[in-house]
């Protein structure tokens, strides 16, 4: 569990810093892509971020707590400004 603990910490700092990278990314994979899933669009950003914090084996178990968060930072990037 405090592994697992460690690993959402690390996404969500991760998030907060690299926050204007990732909405590039959000944006770009929306542009490339339009058409995918929304599931996959996720994959694609979750995978991003697990190599950026070499967390690839434990993204699995941390990404439904950190999800949410994703998921709004997704809806505020895709909101018309």
């Amino acid at each position: 569990m405090l592994q697992i603990a460690s690993t959402i910490l690390q996404i969500i700092a991760f998030l907060a810093e690299h926050k204007e990278q990732i909405r590039k990314l959000i944006l770009d994979i929306e542009n490339l892509i339009p058409a995918t899933a929304g599931n996959n669009k996720v994959l694609i950003a979750r995978n991003f971020i697990a190599t950026g914090l070499g967390i690839e084996a434990q993204i699995e178990q941390a990404w439904p707590h950190v999800s949410g968060l994703f998921n709004d930072l997704v809806a505020a990037t895709k909101r018309p400004a």
